[in-house]
């Protein structure tokens, strides 16, 4: 399984950053997948926390 992982930044303190793997859907089967959907879930966790922006996002091998 693949799961998408964000960094995340704080819009007032750009260089305070974090990864997040969000649990808002389930994980990939395939990375072609994930790729497909990757902008569009990051635009809606970034809309769900105004106070971070999304730096940058990429599907990885899901860990156990």
């Amino acid at each position: 399984m693949i799961e998408l992982i964000f960094v995340v930044c704080l819009v007032s303190s750009p260089d305070r950053c974090t990864v997040e793997r969000p649990q808002f859907q389930e994980p990939f089967v395939n990375v072609m997948a994930c790729s497909r959907t990757g902008l569009f879930r990051a635009a809606e966790w970034a809309e769900q926390h105004p106070k971070y922006t999304v730096r940058r996002w990429k599907c990885e091998p899901r860990q156990v």
